[in-house]
């Protein structure tokens, strides 16, 4: 396994201005980070298409991108013009990350039926196809189960080759992100469709081990080409590790050792998470690491340290 530099990203999901959402972006900027990214449910957050330009606008080399859109809510050539026209427009900015969709609060909210997950991970397959074939030179068509796609010579084109993310924690979704993402995620198996126990007991250190097992074993000879993401949930910086994860035990469910091992769960002195970083890139591989807004700023000065290393 190839030793990656270290690439982290920020992300944020809401803000009450203009200058509030500008000013999250440039912050990610100025502290280090790679990318800016953004949730997209159908809560109280941001659309991610204009918020996502906007924070483009306002920056000048951090990568920003969804983490991740839901491919229900979009249709893939639709979406594969705007995310052709951010890119463009950054000049070349733009990641996409893209999921099969989880929460039954958002298909709830939406109206959309969320149908199993085999079925949701299939047509994410055949819109990153989609999405891929429109970014391309020349004539594209598509024709499959979900999806149906004239011929067309799609416009605008990326700026330059926009990288795909795909996440999950199960083997199917994860032997998909392995054949087509650039960025694998590796995140816990949501169990339910929602937020549960069950789901963050996922989240324990010896559950990595076999999901980037699937990885490797799908990717076959392109695993040593992509880049292993990971997102942490939670951040507490603090000499008092105990106490934080026994709240955050009782909050999800885990016993505190759980969390302490767990690397979803960023809890220590700054040094402490330097070193645990460091270990999750040793034992896994994972060298792109996604913040929360509650650890963007606490972070920084590992962020500083590490990036690039």
């Amino acid at each position: 396994m190839s030793t990656r530099p270290f690439r982290f990203g920020a992300k944020a999901t809401k803000a009450k201005s203009a200058k509030e959402w500008t000013d999250l972006a440039r912050q990610a900027e100025d502290h280090g980070y790679a990318s800016f990214q953004m949730d997209d449910h159908m809560g109280n957050q941001l659309a991610i298409v204009p918020a996502l330009m906007s924070a483009a606008d306002a920056t000048s080399k951090i990568q920003i991108g969804p983490h991740v859109a839901g491919v229900d809510f979009r249709n893939p050539v639709v979406f594969a013009k705007e995310c052709a026209t951010i890119d463009l427009l950054s000049e070349g900015r733009f990641t996409l990350g893209i999921g099969a969709g989880w929460s039954n609060k958002d298909y709830a909210i939406a109206g959309i039926r969320q149908d199993d997950a085999s079925t949701r991970i299939e047509r994410l397959g055949e819109a990153v196809t989609i999405m891929k074939g429109l970014w391309g030179e020349g004539p594209f068509s598509f024709s499959g189960k979900h999806y149906e796609v004239a011929e067309v010579d799609a416009g605008p084109k990326p700026y330059s080759p926009i990288p795909v993310m795909i996440g999950g924690g199960g083997p199917k979704i994860l032997a998909l992100a392995a054949q087509q993402a650039d960025i694998v995620g590796i995140n816990p198996k949501i169990v339910g469709r929602s937020i549960n126990p069950r789901s963050m007991a996922t989240t324990a250190a010896d559950t990595m081990d076999e999901k980037v097992a699937w990885v490797k074993e799908a990717a076959g000879d392109r695993f040593d080409d992509l880049e292993l993401q990971l997102q942490v949930f939670v951040t507490v910086v603090t000499d008092d590790p105990q106490s934080a994860a026994e709240k955050l035990g009782a909050a999800f469910g885990l016993p505190p050792e759980v969390v302490l091992g767990a690397p979803f769960y960023q809890v220590g002195s700054l040094e402490q998470i330097t070193d645990d970083l460091v270990a999750i890139r040793e034992r896994w591989g994972i060298s792109n690491i996604l913040f929360q807004p509650d650890g963007v700023v606490p972070v920084a000065p590992v962020v500083a340290k590490l990036s690039g290393t």
